[in-house]
């Protein structure tokens, strides 16, 4: 989910310069301790730059977070699709969160999840909740059943979370196990096993389903 790279600030306008910072220094130390006058000296722009494209810095935060899940629901685009398999359907909603590339959203989404603020579950309420009813739909679908049950969306949100922590804790596996996910630089093979588990605890929810 690549959007903005710190390094290639120089290069930018103002205003992708001031998110490109921000994200930095969002991921780093949180909304709070982070100032409007050091962001703004960070990305080297006038003082009143942030006011001038974004209103305050909470604009400018919801910004810094749209971005990246705009990112994701472009590459989340017909994983749903009918005529795709579970397997693949859910290969291909994983993915996204297997390789993610821009390790300063990286950063800020953990922190979130970890003490979310306020304008983040907004932002995760308005635009990826859809997503995931989306995907709990997929598993329902393919489960038999007409609506989900909560079993359901426990494995919907097993299975990313499954994904992320392959992500995040990528650094600790490869201390652990040093090797193991040598040949998988992309975590693609990771989640193509992550989608046999997944149709594994599926049709064990439909079994269950049934038996009832």
């Amino acid at each position: 989910m690549a959007v903005l790279t710190p390094s290639t600030t120089g290069s930018l306008a103002p205003r992708e310069r001031l998110l490109a910072v921000a994200a930095r220094l969002f991921g780093e130390r949180g909304l709070d301790p982070v100032t409007t006058r050091e962001i703004c000296a960070a990305a080297g722009v006038n003082p009143g730059a942030i006011h001038y494209h974004f209103g305050d810095k909470d604009g400018l935060y919801r910004e810094v977070l749209r971005l990246p899940i705009q990112a994701l629901s472009q590459e989340l685009q017909g994983f749903d699709a009918p005529e795709l398999s579970l397997h693949e359907a859910i290969r291909r909603f994983l993915q996204p969160f297997l390789t993610d590339d821009d390790a300063c959203s990286a950063q800020l989404f953990l922190r979130e999840m970890q003490a979310p603020s306020a304008i983040f579950l907004e932002s995760v309420a308005r635009d990826v909740a859809p997503i995931f009813e989306r995907f709990v739909g997929l598993l329902a679908r393919h489960a038999g059943m007409a609506e989900p049950t909560p079993a359901l969306v426990q494995l919907a949100m097993g299975l990313q979370a499954m994904a992320h922590d392959y992500a995040m804790s990528r650094p600790l596996m490869d201390a652990f196990y040093p090797g193991l996910l040598a040949d998988d630089p992309r975590l693609e093979q990771t989640g193509r096993r992550l989608a046999d588990w997944g149709c594994a605890l599926v049709e064990f929810e439909r079994q269950r389903h049934a038996n009832r």
